[in-house]
């Protein structure tokens, strides 16, 4: 007599794989993409104040912290194709430029801030044939924030690092006037002093690379207003020039030119930076 099982049990797995199959690519469908800039001295306050001896490679312009691709109303997703590798030879063309505007402000190897961002983020954004590469993707991050530099941005409207007179509203409405878009202004609470500083701003792009609101995505928003941001609206917070005196040490490494390194020029701009911080 026939035995129908193995065809049944076969059936079911073909069924409960095309199920898998299904959700999976649900998962991995996304709506908008996300641009992240962060100021490095808020990143560096932030790793700081975790472990004082942390190290920071500092920026005095913003950088890219990712560019990341989202559904509306959740996160992710997030780590889409395993079988995307990291080759880093693919940066080779760009890698300067990156070093530069989306570098690791933690101070470790620029090669796994890259590695985790591609892997996790990258390989979401691959399904674009705009950005299908590490390449495109890296390389898109590198053509916005040149093209959306905040610190531009920012400054049109008169907001500069150490003038802590500004709002999130006001950080918001600068960066909404600039883009024409709403953005999101996220902001890092130093639970030592309680003071409020200016951490990310994040700006949207639909696929067609085209900008958009932020409006939908995961996050706290202001109940009253509406707007996007973990800060408190109420109060003014710190666009900090500086880190305090009590994270300033040791506070960070600089990448010095090949000419100035084991020279005594370079023992005395160490001395200048030393004397500038003990003063603050």
């Amino acid at each position: 007599m026939y035995n129908s099982t193995p065809l049944l049990l076969l059936i079911i797995f073909v069924g409960y794989t095309d199920i898998c199959s299904a959700e999976g690519n649900k998962t991995h469908d996304w709506d908008i993409l996300i641009l992240t800039q962060h100021w490095p001295l808020t990143v560096c306050l932030q790793w700081k104040e975790s472990l004082p001896q942390h190290s920071c490679n500092l920026k005095n312009f913003w950088t890219v912290h990712g560019i990341w691709p989202t559904k509306l109303g959740t996160k992710g997703p997030e780590f889409c194709n395993s079988s995307m590798h990291f080759n880093q030879t693919q940066l080779e063309p760009i890698e300067k430029q990156l070093e530069q505007y989306w570098t690791n402000i933690h101070n470790g190897s620029i090669y796994t801030l890259w590695k985790h961002e591609w892997k996790k983020h990258g390989t979401c954004a691959a399904t674009l044939p705009a950005l299908d590469t590490e390449n495109k993707y890296f390389g898109q991050g590198l053509k916005w924030i040149k093209q959306y530099d905040m610190s531009n941005i920012l400054g049109k409207s008169g907001i500069e690092p150490s003038n802590q007179g500004h709002t999130p509203q006001d950080v918001w409405n600068a960066v909404q006037k600039s883009v024409g878009k709403n953005p999101t202004v996220q902001c890092f609470v130093d639970p030592k002093t309680k003071k409020t500083y200016l951490f990310e701003i994040r700006i949207c792009f639909d696929k067609n690379l085209t900008l958009t609101d932020c409006d939908g995505i995961k996050g706290p928003s202001d109940p009253t207003t509406g707007i996007q941001t973990n800060c408190p609206l109420q109060k003014t917070i710190i666009y900090p020039s500086m880190l305090p005196p009590e994270y300033s040490k040791p506070f960070y490494t600089i990448t010095t030119p090949a000419y100035l390194q084991h020279s005594w020029l370079l023992e005395a701009l160490r001395i200048i930076q030393f004397l500038q911080w003990v003063t603050l």
